[in-house]
């Protein structure tokens, strides 16, 4: 990696290669075009077979590129016998020194459209929390009003209930003794059936929408 005053520059050499027609003889590829005497050629081929396989060259491929993610740049140099690169060196530099202005450029580019997006999904992020907050308000006051209704049935049959059981016990004065324990006895079992009519315990126990 250098450094054009606070632009990075990536530098790759690598060593080229070339595809050339080859013959695999006893797991080694040798390329076709290297030279065997007339006396060995024919039977140095007989057994083996032709194909392509890539080869170094001896030449080298100076590459340099952008690191910058949404800066995409890149440049190569390549040797056209080996050493050629040494005589480029002063037009590399100036390449680079040329090329940071551009890289800069778009690095900037990229950082404008990362804010513009960043501001865009944090309007669309708002939006989403804004019509989620409405939509969670909504079933919280819809199922506060079912509850509610809800409690205002179980009141009504409570109510019926307690009238029915207030107005049998008041008759059991009307009947022998006997009859009166028989039917108070039977009062407490229906009782028992019943269970709870504490509609005002559960009209309590009801959340209003914002507590929900």
């Amino acid at each position: 990696m250098v450094y054009v005053g606070t632009v990075a520059i990536g530098l790759t050499i690598i060593e080229m290669s070339e595809e050339l027609e080859a013959r695999n003889v006893n797991g080694v590829y040798v390329p076709v075009k290297d030279q065997v005497s007339a006396k060995r050629a024919k039977s140095f081929f007989d057994t083996t077979w032709t194909l392509t396989h890539a080869f170094p060259t001896g030449r080298l491929c100076l590459q340099a590129y952008s690191p910058y993610y949404g800066a995409k740049w890149k440049k190569h140099w390549r040797e056209t016998k080996a050493g050629g690169l040494d005589g480029e060196i002063n037009a590399v530099i100036a390449e680079l020194e040329a090329a940071s202005a551009e890289i800069a450029r778009m690095v900037e580019e990229e950082r404008r459209r990362a804010e513009v997006e960043r501001q865009r999904w944090e309007a669309e992020w708002e939006e989403y929390m804004h019509l989620d907050a409405a939509r969670k308000a909504a079933e919280a006051r819809k199922d506060a009003r079912d509850e509610l209704l809800r409690i205002i049935d179980q009141w009504a049959e409570s109510t019926r209930v307690e009238q029915f059981f207030s107005e049998a016990e008041k008759q059991l004065s009307t009947f022998d003794e006997d009859i009166r324990l028989q039917l108070l006895d039977r009062l407490r079992h229906a009782r028992d059936l019943i269970g709870s009519t504490d509609a005002l315990g559960r009209f309590m126990a009801w959340k209003f929408p914002a507590e929900r």
